[in-house]
């Protein structure tokens, strides 16, 4: 225990006299004057330190300084490359008293950096090969020198990238970046934590992979990508391989991936190109999108936030970013909507969305539909045109809990608008129009077959009695749809079955599928009955105009009774011409 007593303070006596060596030797005028000389003949920039510098010996040499900045190349119209609070630096001891700095370890907290191409086309990161020089020889495009650092960390971190010629500004929020050390054409590990804009579009992000950084010229590579975010609450991963061109203007690409988007995985790719409005192309494949949960979760949405006024949804990102991507997935749930076998195409050009085609297969019939959402005025205008070509009704309205009222088969075409981009928005403001032609079906819950007979039979009670309950099967039912003021109008509605036709004009509310309206019957026996139709889709309520019926029965017994004293008075006559 002594001998290690005694060798600790030797080396304490030994560390203490280093440091009042390089104390001496290098004071701070000295440090600042080294290393402003060798980052300016290794980069041609000017480093500024504003704040103190120092040596700290433990747990190795570093060189710390406050208030640094980094200009950009000579010449350059703009910000300067990097700004932090505090930078440390490990050096190699032996350079070091050779008065030559030679990198270790790097650290900035607190930084600002910013990646900036100007009017003329030169970015902050021109000439930084380790020679002002290069970039006027040919050769400067084949080679750079051999650059090697220790880890490189970033705390505290904020990274623009802006251009001055298209206005374009991008915000990436560093929270944490790790690079377990850096040379070029060599792989090495990174870490990212942070987010993109501020307020963050995108949260929460942690990216992990091994880069490749090209010491020519040629795309960044970057392999063993894993990323995990959020997007306005939604949890998103991804995972494959990229290339980046950082430009200008910065263009990416993306290959192989997974997407895994709130636990649903899918196959992806997409390039991505910077510029006055940024663009992406894309194609997505995988199992299953539930829609409705997703917009759920967005901003807007009672079940996403108490207060959803004070959010706005992230599809508002497409009026700053213009995309074209197709899926293909084997189901969709779309407003209670199972489709299967969907295959679409997403495009956005400055604010204006289309979907078009949006088509598949529904568990009654098919969907095709075009969609479009102009984003540019606020709130934003939903326009939704489907036409379902159904083969079973019921099962196509199974979903909604409405197959025990209605089946057939037949065209349903609606033309459909919204404003907003929430449930409730839309829902509220849903308005629109369209037809339908269904076959060879049965209306649940009215008997209208079973009134006519009651009616003929002169028993209003026993009508309205029959009325109520069992279903009327037609053979063609046809008319107009109009969607107003939450509720869905059926103006014009024509129903032919085997005893009579029918016509009316019938309106649903679609919050309590509350009923109101009226109906014609016309059959052989009946002409032109009003029958009042109220109560709700699931206690519907019959009401013929009594007034209504007597009147017709009162002009049958009239006619009938002309008929016979007709007929009787013929009689008569044709006996008094016999007899004469």
């Amino acid at each position: 225990m002594r001998k290690l007593l005694i060798f600790l303070s030797a080396i304490l006596v030994v560390l203490i006299g280093l440091w009042g060596t390089l104390v001496l030797y290098f004071d701070e005028a000295r440090l600042k004057q080294i290393a402003i000389e060798q980052v300016r003949a290794q980069t041609g920039r000017e480093l500024q330190i504003d704040g103190a510098l120092r040596l700290a010996l433990l747990p190795r040499i570093s060189l710390l300084a406050s208030d640094v900045k980094l200009s950009g190349p000579d010449g350059f119209d703009g910000p300067n490359l990097f700004e932090a609070d505090e930078f440390r630096m490990s050096l190699e001891l032996w350079p070091l008293l050779r008065g030559r700095i030679e990198t270790g370890d790097i650290s900035l907290d607190n930084a600002r950096l910013v990646i900036h191409t100007d009017r003329s086309g030169r970015n902050s990161l021109d000439g930084l090969s380790g020679d002002p020089g290069a970039d006027d020889r040919p050769e400067a495009d084949s080679a750079r020198p051999a650059v090697t650092t220790g880890k490189i960390a970033l705390s505290r971190a904020r990274l623009t990238m802006s251009d001055a010629a298209t206005d374009a500004r991008q915000l990436f929020v560093v929270e944490r970046l790790q690079i377990d050390s850096f040379a070029f054409d060599r792989p090495f590990r990174f870490e990212f934590q942070g987010g993109i804009g501020d307020p963050p579009m995108i949260d929460k992000i942690d990216v992990r992979g091994t880069l490749v950084v090209p010491s020519a010229t040629g795309p960044i590579r970057i392999t063993e990508l894993g990323l995990t975010a959020e997007a306005a609450g939604l949890p998103l991963g991804l995972s494959g391989k990229a290339e980046i061109n950082p430009g200008p203007p910065l263009l990416a690409r993306f290959d192989d991936g997974v997407l895994d988007l709130n636990g649903k995985s899918f196959q992806t790719s997409f390039s991505y190109r910077d510029g006055d409005r940024p663009g992406i192309d894309a194609t997505l494949s995988g199992e299953q999108i539930n829609v409705d949960a997703l917009l759920a979760m967005m901003p807007g949405s009672d079940e996403a936030l108490a207060d959803p006024e004070e959010a706005e949804s992230p599809l508002l990102l497409l009026r700053e970013l213009d995309l074209d991507a197709r899926l293909k997935l084997d189901q969709m749930i779309l407003a209670g909507l199972t489709i299967n076998a969907v295959e679409a195409r997403l495009r956005s050009a400055r604010g204006l969305v289309t979907i078009d085609p949006l088509r598949g297969n529904l568990p009654g019939g098919r969907i095709d539909a075009v969609a479009m959402a102009d984003l540019t005025i606020d709130p934003p205008l939903i326009q939704l045109d489907p036409v379902f070509d159904l083969e079973e009704l019921g099962d196509a309205l199974e979903p909604w809990g409405f197959q025990q009222f209605l089946s057939g088969s037949g065209i349903l075409e609606l033309g459909l608008s919204a404003r907003g981009l929430d449930i409730d928005s839309i829902l509220a403001s849903l308005d629109g129009s369209g037809r339908y032609e269904f076959r060879d079906g049965a209306i649940q819950g009215l008997d209208l077959d079973g009134m006519v007979q009651g009616l003929a039979a002169r028993n209003i009670a026993e009508a309205v009695r029959s009325g109520v309950g069992g279903s009327t099967a037609f053979e063609t039912l046809t008319g107009a749809i109009e969607v107003r003021d939450g509720s869905v109008g059926l103006p014009g509605m024509s129903l032919i079955t085997r005893l009579l036709g029918v016509r009316g004009d019938v309106r649903l509310g679609l919050a309590d599928l509350a009923l109101d309206g009226e109906l014609r019957l016309d059959g052989e026996r009946v002409d032109e009955i009003p029958v009042r139709l109220g109560g709700t889709l699931l206690a519907p309520k019959l009401t013929p105009d009594v007034g209504e019926a007597l009147k017709q029965e009162a002009g049958r017994r009239v006619l009938e009774l002309l008929q016979k004293r007709g007929e009787r008075n013929k009689k008569s006559d044709d006996g008094r011409g016999d007899g004469g």
